[in-house]
């Protein structure tokens, strides 16, 4: 727990100051912590033999053109278009025998499921109060997974997804979901950016998209017979294990925020 805090505690403020500061400061640091995990990934599948330059380059083309552009969206599309068009060229020049399908395949998932999500985050910090809205995204996922955790060691006794990770229960999930949501309210009503019941619907839609991320990062990281997908952060493993909630919730609320709040 102690190493825990030590990494946890500068962490919370450096996220703090960096969603604060928005512009090139904070799409550079989501362009690294995006690299991280990516490089994480890409060693739970280096089986698959994944094309690592390629997805280097297609999550750097998401992240940096939705920045660039005046139409950040049309960024977002055409960086992972490019980085596709890229892993698909890379895939021609492979010899037949290097199995060109699985690592094609395999860069490709890389740079949807890493590019896709922080190049959102980046459009949503960019959006009228967009601090507040990566903030309340940011809280929405670290209340509900902590007290998912905690919960579900305290008061958890049916697993939820026994074959992918067996650790988590029904109950923890339930109080993750409250929790979460409940924080989500909190923080929109404290930041005086969007009404009750849309907070109530954001906090929601983060809290059930985070908990999918979760499980989803488990399922890679148990088909690759790893238990962290780094050693990166003392205490909390890698990156991509402290981001892998984020990483299916920062496009829901992105979604949720553009189609409902604004």
């Amino acid at each position: 727990m102690r190493s825990r805090l030590l990494v946890a505690i500068p962490g919370i403020a450096l996220a703090v100051a960096v969603v604060i500061a928005g512009g090139a400061v904070f799409a550079a640091v989501v362009a690294v912590v995006a690299l991280l995990a990516l490089y994480e990934l890409h060693s739970l599948t280096a089986a698959a033999r994944p094309l690592r330059w390629a997805g280097d380059a297609g999550v750097l083309a998401t992240i940096g053109l939705a920045w660039l552009l005046d139409d950040g969206q049309r960024g977002v599309l055409a960086g992972l278009t490019a980085g596709l068009v890229l892993a698909g060229i890379a895939g021609l020049v492979l010899p037949r025998r290097d199995d060109v399908t699985a690592r094609v395949a395999t860069t490709a998932f890389g740079i949807l499921y890493i590019g896709l999500p922080f190049g959102l985050l980046v459009l949503t910090r960019e959006l009228p109060d967009g601090a507040a809205a990566v903030a309340n995204v940011l809280v929405g996922v670290w209340v509900f997974d902590t007290a998912s955790y905690l919960g579900g060691r305290v008061w958890g006794r049916r697993p939820i997804a026994p074959r992918t990770s067996p650790g988590k229960t029904v109950e923890g999930a339930a109080i993750g979901l409250a929790a979460g949501t409940l924080a989500v309210v909190v923080a929109g009503l404290y930041m005086d950016w969007i009404s009750a019941w849309q907070s109530l619907l954001l906090g929601a839609a983060i809290c059930v998209a985070a908990y999918v991320g979760d499980l989803l990062e488990s399922m890679l990281k148990r088909d690759a017979g790893a238990k962290d997908s780094g050693r990166l952060l003392l205490g909390h493993g890698g990156v991509l294990d402290r981001f892998d909630a984020l990483l299916i919730a920062a496009p829901v609320a992105y979604l949720v925020t553009v189609a409902v709040i604004r």
